[in-house]
């Protein structure tokens, strides 16, 4: 509004010649409804239409309506901005009781990933235009008029409260100082009445000044043509990171051929965040798997952050780019990232892998070292069995299990007698025990399912029978050499030297995963 004109309508209403001009009769309501008529005017609204109740008219797409409200402690004029100009499903009010009541009837709230904005204010409509139309300055100027205030920029603020429902911008402008309530009170209604700043300068006759910020903050509400390039642009300035994350995700999951949406990926990858480089590396694919190795192996981000990376990495993560940022991780105890380091071990397998996880699993804590006892059984590898045997022997009884359990993929026939020795003396390991001796058995080269079995007679002999000659036979509690009982056709089977159990102190004991 041109200053020169914003004084003369300022003196006008002042004066009272507005009154006199629009009005034929005295009383409130007419000073009031002049008052609605000059800020009219120096807002160029057209196809003004008013009644001693209302006045509304059109700027542009949006249309203005001036109303008069009264609640328990203030009385004022209420503006409301509506039209195809806002988002027609969006609302975003105050947190209250209102509120709960709606997300306890299944409405959904959108978090914007800004903590004190999200705390703050209950937000519906499309996700994507959302994001895209509260940028930093917007959702400032939302929670301004939560608190009581209609921002202006380098001016002292009006006194006035306002919110958006389903796309209707209302804010309420008092005609007197509400009484103070702290820092904010529930009303009966479930309204939120905020505290009264020391800032306060509204008065009736500064409405034109007032409706001239309520239409700049519609506009700005405006549901933009490309909501991808705006989500892109809000990219570039948003000071907030979880809102960048939120923002980053909408425009790779709901715009991924849009031009504006890779520029932003690709920009994405060098933010200092590491959750977003996380999030741009996963939606970039390959372009993305040297953005994810930095993540994975990065000091500084969370654990979880961390894993993800190395568990988006999959099958692209070497052996030993998995061994190295397994080393930062136990370092630096992140444990969740350790867990996804020995996985990724373990599905690769090999000499390397199987070396790296009985390290960790002969000197970590129990819960890493289960973790590397179960990634031992998806090396398929039967050289892991020996760690796997000595971890039975642990006084912990998370990793017993997950040893047995692990044994049960990588174990021999040998190591048929140890699980039934556990098992006898631990309750604990009857289940995992008993599943892994069913999984060897299937496993015995030559053996149909149902041949392996403990012999009975003398304890620890093992005879795999068959129908031909050449029966397997093995009696693994002692050294020396023992005949084997008859086989089912009555015929002697050969005699064997049974192996010996597996020394449970082995060197691994003293081995650690170096830095």
């Amino acid at each position: 509004m041109d200053p020169f004109f914003a004084v003369i309508v300022t003196v006008l209403v002042a004066s009272g010649l507005a009154r006199l001009l629009w009005s034929g009769s005295g009383g409130a309501e007419d000073e009031r409804l002049a008052a609605w008529r000059a800020a009219a005017l120096a807002a160029e609204l057209t196809d003004v239409e008013w009644s001693r109740e209302t006045l509304g008219g059109s700027s542009g797409p949006l249309y203005v309506r001036f109303s008069a409200y009264a609640d328990r402690d203030t009385r004022g004029t209420r503006i409301t901005v509506s039209g195809p100009g806002l988002p027609e499903d969006l609302t975003v009010r105050p947190e209250g009781l209102a509120t709960v009541l709606r997300s306890a009837r299944g409405a959904r709230e959108i978090e914007i990933g800004h903590d004190v904005f999200d705390a703050a204010a209950w937000v519906q409509g499309s996700p994507a235009v959302v994001r895209a139309v509260l940028d930093t300055e917007v959702r400032g100027a939302i929670r301004a008029l939560f608190e009581g205030r209609l921002e202006r920029k380098g001016r002292s603020p009006f006194w006035a409260t306002g919110r958006i429902d389903e796309g209707v911008l209302r804010v309420d402008v008092p005609e007197v100082r509400p009484p103070t309530r702290g820092d904010g009170a529930e009303t009966q209604s479930g309204e939120i009445t905020p505290a009264v700043g020391s800032d306060y300068v509204g008065r009736p006759e500064r409405l034109p000044e007032v409706l001239e910020e309520v239409v700049a903050l519609a506009r700005r509400l405006a549901p933009p043509a490309d909501v991808a390039r705006r989500l892109a642009d809000n990219l570039k300035k948003e000071p907030v990171a979880g809102v960048r994350r939120r923002c980053l995700t909408t425009l790779a999951r709901e715009f991924p051929d849009h031009p504006a949406a890779r520029e932003a990926l690709l920009a994405a990858r060098e933010d200092p965040d590491a959750e977003v480089r996380l999030r741009a590396g996963i939606a970039l694919g390959p372009e993305g798997r040297e953005t994810l190795l930095g993540v994975a192996g990065g000091e500084g981000a969370e654990d979880e952050t961390t894993e993800r990376a190395v568990a988006a990495l999959g099958g692209h993560l070497t052996a030993g780019r998995a061994q190295a940022i397994l080393r930062n991780a136990l370092r630096t105890r992140r444990e969740a990232t350790a867990r996804a380091c020995l996985l990724a071990l373990g599905r690769r397998g090999g000499t390397e892998a199987v070396s790296t996880l009985a390290k960790v699993l002969a000197v970590e804590k129990p819960g890493l070292a289960a973790a590397a006892a179960d990634a031992l059984g998806d090396t398929a590898d039967a050289s892991a069995e020996r760690s796997l045997l000595a971890a039975l022997q642990s006084p912990h009884s998370v990793l017993r299990v997950a040893a047995a359990r692990a044994l049960g993929r990588v174990g021999t026939a040998a190591t048929v007698l140890p699980l039934k020795e556990a098992e006898a003396r631990d309750g604990a390991l009857r289940a995992a025990a008993r599943q892994a001796i069913a999984e060897i058995q299937a496993r015995v080269r030559g053996a149909a399912p149902g041949q392996l079995s403990l012999a009975g007679g003398e304890a620890g002999q093992l005879s795999v029978a068959g129908e031909e000659q050449g029966r397997l036979s093995l009696a693994a509690l002692s050294s020396r050499r023992t005949s084997v009982p008859p086989g089912p056709e009555g015929s002697a089977g050969p005699e064997t030297a049974g192996p010996s159990s597996p020394d449970s102190t082995s060197a691994l004991q003293d081995d650690k995963v170096k830095e």
